[in-house]
């Protein structure tokens, strides 16, 4: 089998925070060609200042998508590549249609649950969608099954550090709550791997959590006393109403209750540090070097 000494490796949806940093990871080898694209190339031009080639790329126009996908071998395709929030999954074959009649040979799928539209079921129909249209371009795939980041447990973070008290309706349920970070950096490395392992790959934090030992860590890092709260999911969802959540946030923060209480995300604690040489992050990890920023943010009033 003849192998690229160096295969040009296409970012799909580089604008979001994900995308951009897989895109700064790939630019430290010198010899990484990399295209990042997006809907809003403009939003990519600091990249392009650190020899990223960027693309305008539109999931609805098949003409784009081949102007953008020409000259890739890889293809790394992100949650926020597909921007339609009810027709993701034609823009997500639209892609790997495109993909397929430039040359691109590998995808790699990230499969995560998206703020706007935080479901599992989702989630499912969007990987089959993805893995339905490879086989029948003869692609071959990569599926990143990401865990819930840990940086999307932010806004209860802070909020608990205001008034002292964690609510859960999922007291005794687990997740394997994983640093953006190490996403990213397990990303770029499956991009450029020789050759891209196939099938699933289950990216998920150094082990899977309880509310409890959530709160534990919290306490910790911060020297603070939160109390955790067993309550309903319509009590969860009243505290989080009046405490200005908004509605995406709110939704997304029952459906991790529920996830950890029926144990259904993926885990696996040998993924990130096969791939990237290095253990994924703690909690405790990522708590300590957001520390001050959530501290400012408990202080700063609510308008």
């Amino acid at each position: 089998m003849t192998r690229l000494l160096s295969p040009c490796l296409l970012v799909a949806g580089a604008h979001d925070p994900l995308g951009r940093r897989v895109v700064e990871l790939l630019l430290r080898r010198d010899e990484a060609e990399v295209i990042a694209t997006s809907r809003q190339p403009v939003h990519l031009v600091d990249l392009a200042a650190r020899g990223a080639r960027i693309r305008g790329a539109d999931p609805d126009d098949a003409a784009s998508l081949d102007a953008a996908f020409t000259g890739a071998h890889r293809l790394l395709l992100l949650p926020g590549a597909a921007d339609g929030s009810w027709s993701r999954r034609r823009q997500l074959q639209a892609m790997i249609d495109a993909a397929a009649r430039v040359g691109v040979r590998t995808v790699v799928y990230a499969a995560q649950i998206k703020v706007f539209d935080p479901s599992l079921m989702t989630v499912a129909r969007e990987c089959e969608t993805v893995a339905r249209a490879c086989e029948a371009r003869n692609l071959a795939l990569s599926v990143l099954r990401v865990s819930w980041p840990m940086e999307r447990l932010f806004p209860r973070i802070i909020l608990a550090l205001r008034c002292g008290k964690w609510f859960s309706s999922a007291p005794q349920g687990r997740l394997p709550y994983v640093a953006g970070e190490d996403v990213a950096r397990t990303a770029a490395a499956v991009l450029r791997a020789d050759p891209v392992p196939p099938g699933e790959l289950a990216i998920t934090g150094p082990q899977a959590l309880t509310a409890e030992a959530l709160v534990n860590s919290i306490n910790i890092i911060f020297g603070a006393s939160i109390d955790l709260v067993p309550v309903s999911e319509e009590a969860l969802a009243l505290h989080l109403q009046v405490s200005d959540f908004p509605k995406s946030t709110l939704r997304e923060a029952l459906i991790i209750e529920e996830v950890s209480k029926r144990g259904l995300a993926p885990f696996s604690d040998g993924v990130i540090e096969q791939m990237t040489g290095q253990p994924p992050r703690s909690i405790e990890a990522v708590l300590v070097e957001h520390r001050l920023d959530l501290l400012l943010s408990t202080s700063t009033p609510r308008l």
